[in-house]
């Protein structure tokens, strides 16, 4: 039977997208490819969101050309949809197609086999694009399981790449998105992480009402065996009547990842982002009212054109007065096609500078948080055998936490109720109280 391997770049949807073509492509007679056995396919799903996921894309392309000089080599994702040309002509690549083409992703690989050049499909989007609802059941290795539903975005902030890559925004409706949760109820998964490019636009297209308001009470009505995560929320669609709808959900993990970007009023309004920091940081204070004990990360972008010393002390002035959780630091990065591109860049080593900054707290803020819990007892979701530590397992907090802790493999996929002992590196290590759900 001939066998594939997929490489996955980018965000959780990139993930679900993967999980899609991989279903795909076994319901279509090719088997996922042993461990050290060389795949007859390699599909590699790419990132663009900035210049060094385009270049981690690029080496990684080349390495499994050189590795599986007899696989087919076939490229989609973000990067694909921005530069299909440029992907085309890296060695050994036999396709290239888009994120439109990735619900057709097992004729794909079967299409232009054995033609001299490579194969391109990739379509643009239309202003009224509709939502590819494919139905996803597996994700092999996985306790957790992801569902998109939501896809693209509607914002236009100046230095984003991601509208022009991903189309519009467009959300899978209300009765499908809990016929899917059922079925993934079925195959066992513990978690659930609600998806989306921009998840806070969900339903924002469909008829009215369908916002994410009005999905969390339907989602409240279920007596479900796993838990639920959402994935990022932009800070200017976190309404109140959201936060009191998500604070009566019985199973929602208290997590929550918003994008500030910049603590400065200038900066923000440069990048076309529609808050002031005064918006956010009473955003953060009012999350931390209904979730007092949530896990709140952010993500930074530094070194925006224009942005000064006072702007960057701003961001981290407020970034310091935040309960944040963890950072996820971004150095500002050109994309082509957006405003932001042309606009006089700051010196790379001050780029740089500034990121090491705004990292050194980020990793102070989560040293604080896992200190936080110590001799606390949480719900942790066993995922598996912790490599290296024969004996030991991994796993994940409910809030998000990295957690070690001494039991047997027939706890993967088990939540249990866990007291946290210490802090080693960035993880928690703990032991087990009690099964929870």
């Amino acid at each position: 039977m001939p066998s594939f391997q997929i490489i996955t770049f980018g965000c959780k949807v990139n993930q679900f997208d993967s999980a899609m073509m991989a279903e795909a492509l076994e319901d279509s007679g090719l088997a996922p490819s042993p461990a050290h056995g060389p795949p007859d396919l390699v599909l590699v799903n790419t990132c663009t969101v900035t210049a060094r996921a385009d270049q981690q894309a690029r080496q990684t392309i080349r390495r499994l050309a050189r590795e599986h000089p007899q696989a087919r080599l076939l490229v989609t994702g973000c990067y694909a949809q921005r530069a299909p040309e440029a992907l085309a002509s890296l060695p050994g690549v036999a396709g290239v197609f888009g994120n439109r083409e990735k619900v057709s992703a097992a004729q794909m690989a079967a299409a232009g086999a054995g033609s001299r050049g490579p194969l391109m499909e990739v379509g643009g989007w239309g202003r009224q694009e509709p939502f590819q609802d494919r139905e996803v059941t597996r994700f092999p290795g996985h306790t957790r399981a992801w569902l998109k539903i939501q896809e693209g975005c509607s914002h236009a902030c100046s230095y984003c790449i991601v509208p022009l890559v991903r189309g519009p925004g467009r959300s899978l409706p209300a009765d499908r998105v809990l016929a899917s949760l059922d079925r993934l109820a079925g195959g066992g998964f513990q978690e659930i992480v609600l998806t989306g490019v921009d998840l806070g636009q969900y339903g924002r297209d469909l008829p009215a009402p369908a916002t994410l308001a009005h999905l969390a009470p339907r989602l409240a009505q279920k007596t479900w065996p796993f838990r639920l995560r959402l994935s990022s929320l932009e800070p200017q669609e976190i309404t109140g009547e959201l936060v009191k709808a998500l604070a009566g959900l019985p199973h929602l993990c208290p997590h929550f990842h918003l994008p500030l970007q910049s603590g400065s009023g200038e900066v923000l309004r440069a990048m076309g982002r529609s808050y002031s920091p005064e918006d956010f940081r009473d955003l953060v204070m009012e999350l931390h009212r209904h979730f007092p004990a949530a896990a709140l990360g952010l993500d930074i972008l530094v070194g925006f054109p224009g942005e000064t010393a006072a702007d960057f002390e701003a961001t981290r002035t407020l970034v310091e007065a935040l309960p944040a959780a963890y950072l996820h630091v971004f150095p500002f990065s050109p994309r082509p096609g957006t405003p932001a591109q042309s606009r006089p860049p700051l010196p790379g080593g001050e780029i740089r500078r500034r990121a090491q900054v705004m990292r050194k707290l980020g990793r102070e803020k989560k040293q604080a948080f896992y200190q936080a819990h110590l001799n606390q007892v949480g719900e942790v979701l066993v995922e598996g055998p912790l490599s290296g530590r024969p004996g030991w397992l991994r796993g994940l907090s409910a809030d998000y936490l990295r957690v070690a802790l001494p039991g047997p493999p027939a706890w993967r996929n088990r939540r249990l109720a866990v007291r946290f002992l210490a802090v080693q590196d960035e993880t928690l290590v703990g032991e087990v109280i009690t099964r929870g759900g």
